[in-house]
């Protein structure tokens, strides 16, 4: 790892910037999605992956303390063997690519279909693609402080939604599991999986400056993470009542309901603002990973020579795998949930589980 990456960051960076890598997409498909199951009572759904972030945050620290200096892509090799680890690598690097793609298809999309809607898909997705890869080619500190300061922004625009109180009916809320806590469950499961997304941090373990705090300060952004999806939830329940499901982005709905007097309106452009910093550094983060694990995985002396090649593919993944809109919300709602959580959860997982083994048998053998 150090041969790859030099750079160091702290606990409380890699915490700030993992806040706007969950919710970046998860404040504007989230809320329509687990509607349309949960009906008024999807703000819970909002709670119930603080589970899954857990989960995957232990997991991830403690693989961690088991191979310090190595992200899961090396440890897959020590704990399962090299043939077998390179198998997990490349479908880490499979998934790493296709999620990539999907993440700049969902911004893309968005952004041309609420926005700019004559400039050509591919000329969006090539722009942004080129502003992570400079970002990523920059290694990893540059990469972090240009995402610490887009946080910033990023949270910012969601304290405007304050200003919808006077219009807010708290009834909204009622009546309160009138169709049980079992659709609110099964409704929850793509929410899961964006929590479960905090094992990224497997990536930035082995650089910290300070990894006794990880830990804790990530847990800190998990429960942020989690407060603010169910503040975003509420929001617009209150606001749109049951007929959040059939909005396909009741967060800008929300904005440009926003007024003070006739002078403070059309807010939407803060809602792009938001959009665009914050898929920055998701997709930042997720294309970091893509070329970390592509140059473990093929043990290349340094991953910025795979930056702009690899930029090629999340761009033929975005218009290639994801042709149409209709196929993108098929994708999250029935297809990321389970794929995420096998890569994020379940494997990481396993390979816990085989290492503690390991352990155990190396420490009886030696006695």
């Amino acid at each position: 790892m150090s041969m790859l990456e030099r750079g160091k960051i702290s606990s409380l960076q890699m915490a700030i910037i993992m806040y706007p890598t969950i919710l970046a997409t998860g404040f504007i498909v989230l809320p329509s999605i687990t509607a349309q199951g949960a009906h008024n009572d999807f703000w819970l759904t909002g709670l119930i992956p603080i589970l899954s972030g857990i989960i995957a945050i232990l997991v991830s620290t403690r693989l961690h303390e088991f191979y310090p200096q190595q992200t899961v892509i090396q440890a897959s090799e020590q704990i399962l063997g090299k043939i077998a680890g390179k198998i997990i690598g490349m479908g880490y690097l499979l998934f790493f690519l296709i999620n990539s793609g999907f993440i700049v298809r969902e911004y893309a999309d968005f952004v041309k279909g609420n926005f700019l809607f004559k400039t050509p898909l591919l000329l969006i997705i090539s722009v942004f693609i080129l502003l992570a890869a400079i970002a990523v080619r920059g290694g990893l500190e540059m990469l972090t402080r240009s995402s610490v300061l887009f946080t910033i922004i990023f949270c910012f625009p969601l304290f405007f939604l304050l200003l919808l109180i006077p219009e807010l009916d708290l009834r909204n809320i009622f009546p309160f599991l009138h169709h049980g806590i079992t659709p609110v469950i099964k409704s929850a499961a793509t929410p899961i999986a964006w929590t479960s997304e905090f094992f990224l941090i497997t990536f930035f373990l082995p650089c910290l400056t300070d990894p006794a705090k990880a830990k804790k300060f990530v847990l800190i952004s998990l429960l942020t993470v989690i407060m603010s999806l169910t503040y975003v939830n509420l929001i617009t329940l209150f606001l749109l009542g049951t007929d959040i499901g059939n909005k396909s982005y009741p967060i800008l709905v929300a904005f440009r309901y926003i007024r003070i007097g006739n002078f403070f309106e059309n807010l939407e452009s803060l809602l792009l603002a938001m959009w665009i910093v914050g898929n920055f550094v998701k997709i930042g983060v997720f294309y970091y990973a893509t070329v970390l694990t592509c140059a473990q995985n093929f043990q290349l002396s340094d991953y910025r020579s795979t930056v702009f090649p690899i930029g090629i593919l999340i761009i033929v993944f975005s218009l290639l795998s994801l042709p149409s809109l209709s196929v993108l919300v098929f994708y999250i709602k029935y297809v990321a949930p389970f794929y995420i959580v096998i890569y994020m959860i379940l494997i990481p997982v396993l390979l816990l589980f085989i290492a503690k083994l390991r352990k155990s048998f190396n420490r009886e053998s030696a006695r």
